[in-house]
C-alpha cells in the first residue's frame, strides 16, 4: 500500500510542478519596463454636474498602460480615488460635499503598477443633491407621529436619518432612518405619544456627507385605533356584488378587517371583489360613532404595485342607515387619496424599500383639509371607499387588511 501510495505521488509531483509554472506565467509582467507614459494635460476637458465631474482625456499610447487612476479630496481631509481601465478615455469623479473648486491628480498606471507623475487638473462640481434638498426639509406633527418630507429633484438616494429627545434637554437618542430616492420625498413616523418632543432630522448621501441638523419640538396628535371587532359589512346596491370567495374561500370580505396578513407565499384572508370595471366602492359599519384621523391599507403581496389601489376616495355618513348615493347629502367626503412609493411611480421597477414601505405594515393615509373638504374630522358612523385606480391600470384590486384610527365620539 504505502508503495502504491508513493508510486502516485512520483506520478504527480511533475504535474503540480507545471501546473505553478504555467500558472505563474500567466500573471507574468516584466518588472523593468519604464514608468507608462502621463496623460496629456491639453487633451483634457472637464464637465462639471451636480455634486460631481466628468473628467475626459486622450489616452496614452503606450502598451505598459493598464489604467488611469484619479485622487482626489471630496471633502477637507477626505481622500477618494477612482479607476478608469486602458480602453476607456473617461473618468466620473463623484462624491462631493460641496460645490467649489478641486483639484484632481491623474497618474498613469502600467501593468508592473509602476505609476506616472500626476497630471493635476481642476474641477468644479455644482452643489450635490444633498446640499440642495436639504433646505426643503420638513417635519410636522401628524395624528400618532410625525411626517416629513423635502424635495430630492435629482432622484439619487439619500438617507433621512431622525433622532428624537422626549426630555427636551438637547440630547437625542436614534429614532428612525429611511433610504429615499423618489423626488416627492416622504417618510412618517408612528406610535408616538402625545406629549412635545425635540426632533432632530439631517440627510446623509452613499458616501457619508452629512447635511446640517434640523431641529423641531412637535406634540404628535392624539389617536386611537378602531375596534374592528365590531365592524360589518354594510352592503349597498351599487357597491361591489360579489367577491372570489365561491371559488377561493380565502378571499373575503372579512379579511379586509379580520387583523390578520396573509402570510409570503399565501392567499388566506385576502378581500379581492369581482370587478370588471372601476370606480368600485364598499362600505363598513364601524359599530361607533368616530371622528377619522388615519386609514392604514395593506396590499397583498403578490399584488404589490400591481393590483394594489393607487387612488381612492374615502367617505363617511353620521347616519346608520345611509342612502346608496354616494353623492347625497347623506354622504361626506373625507379625502381623496394616492398611494406612494418611495423610488417613484413606474410600477416596473420595485425597489426592496418599495416592498418594505407597504408590506407588511402598510401605507398610511393622513384624514386632512384640502380644497375638496376643508374639515374633514366629523363624526362619522359608516364609511365607504371609492377604488378609482391600481398601480397596473386594471380593473382587479386587493386589499389585505384595513385599519382606521381616530377619536371615538362619546
Amino acid at each position: 500500500m504505502k508503495n502504491l501510495i508513493l508510486k502516485i505521488a512520483i506520478i504527480l509531483l511533475p504535474l503540480a510542478i507545471m501546473s505553478c509554472t504555467e500558472e505563474e506565467r500567466l500573471v507574468y509582467y516584466d518588472k523593468s519596463a519604464p514608468t507608462p507614459v502621463q496623460i496629456d494635460k491639453n487633451t483634457v476637458s472637464v464637465e462639471n454636474m451636480a455634486g460631481k465631474s466628468v473628467i475626459r482625456y486622450s489616452l496614452p499610447k503606450d502598451e505598459n498602460l493598464l489604467y488611469v487612476r484619479a485622487e482626489f479630496e471630496s471633502a477637507p481631509g477626505v481622500l477618494r480615488e477612482t479607476k478608469s481601465s486602458r480602453y476607456t478615455d473617461t473618468l466620473g469623479i463623484e462624491g462631493f460635499a460641496a460645490a467649489g473648486d478641486y483639484q484632481v491628480r491623474l497618474y498613469s498606471v502600467g501593468i508592473n503598477k509602476k505609476e506616472s507623475d500626476a497630471v493635476v487638473v481642476t474641477v468644479s462640481p455644482t452643489d450635490p443633491p444633498l446640499k440642495r434638498a436639504f433646505p426643503s426639509l420638513e417635519v410636522i406633527a401628524v395624528f400618532g407621529g410625525i411626517r416629513g418630507t423635502f424635495r430630492n429633484d435629482y432622484g439619487t438616494p439619500l438617507k433621512v436619518v431622525l433622532m428624537q429627545d422626549t426630555t427636551l434637554s438637547n440630547d437625542p437618542e436614534y429614532l428612525a432612518t429611511y433610504m429615499i430616492n423618489n423626488p416627492n420625498a416622504q417618510f412618517t413616523v408612528r406610535g408616538l405619544s402625545a406629549q412635545p418632543c425635540q426632533f432632530f432630522a439631517y440627510l446623509e448621501d452613499r458616501w457619508g456627507n452629512k447635511s446640517d441638523t434640523k431641529v423641531y419640538t412637535l406634540t404628535p396628535l392624539y389617536e386611537e385605533r378602531l375596534d374592528k371587532t365590531i365592524w360589518k359589512e354594510f352592503k349597498l346596491p351599487s357597491d361591489f356584488q360579489n367577491t372570489l370567495e365561491n371559488n377561493y374561500p380565502g378571499y373575503v370580505f372579512r379579511g379586509i378587517f379580520d387583523d390578520i396578513i396573509c402570510a409570503w407565499g399565501g392567499w388566506a384572508n385576502n378581500f379581492i371583489p369581482d370587478v370588471k370595471s372601476l370606480p368600485s366602492t364598499f362600505t363598513i359599519d364601524l359599530g361607533v360613532t368616530a371622528k377619522i384621523s388615519r386609514i392604514n391599507l395593506v396590499p397583498w403581496w403578490a399584488w404589490l404595485f400591481a393590483g394594489q389601489v393607487k387612488e381612492f376616495e374615502v367617505y363617511g355618513s353620521p347616519s346608520a342607515a345611509p342612502r346608496d348615493d354616494i353623492f347625497s347629502s347623506d354622504w361626506q367626503l373625507l379625502g381623496k387619496y394616492n398611494a406612494y412609493k418611495p423610488s417613484g411611480d413606474d410600477p416596473g421597477v420595485i425597489t426592496q424599500e418599495d416592498n418594505d414601505y407597504v408590506w407588511p405594515g402598510g401605507e398610511n393615509f393622513d384624514v386632512e383639509p384640502s380644497d375638496e373638504q376643508p374639515n374633514p374630522y366629523f363624526p362619522i358612523r359608516v364609511i365607504r371607499f371609492r377604488i378609482l385606480k391600481t398601480w397596473n391600470d386594471g380593473a382587479g384590486y386587493s386589499i389585505d387588511e384595513l385599519t382606521l384610527y381616530g377619536e371615538i365620539v362619546k
